[in-house]
């Protein structure tokens, strides 16, 4: 998780646009791709709306293609510049650990 602010955000959905145009993919599929290519990760959650079927076609679309190392490096770029939001505040449920 991290934190960065809206101009670290723009960025990030403008590395992800150029990345997704380049698939012929939504910059949700590519954002999904990279997660599921974390070490740690075995899935994400996507919302759909149910009765549109575009969604879950394009939803699908994240098994379709691998996301090349210069795109990974890309995305990890401007992620690098974010704060670890975990460092600064712990994981959601920490405060009842403590």
């Amino acid at each position: 998780m991290l934190g960065g602010g809206w101009s670290l955000f723009q960025t990030l959905l403008k590395v992800l646009e150029e990345i997704a145009q380049k698939y012929h993919v939504s910059i949700a599929n590519v954002a999904d791709r990279f997660i599921l290519d974390q070490p740690a990760v075995a899935g994400v959650i996507v919302g759909a709306r149910l009765g549109l079927a575009e969604h879950i076609a394009d939803n699908a679309q994240v098994f379709d293609f691998s996301l090349a190392a210069e795109d990974q490096q890309q995305i990890e770029q401007v992620s690098g510049q974010a704060q670890d939001l975990f460092a600064a505040i712990g994981d959601c449920g920490d405060e009842y650990r403590r």
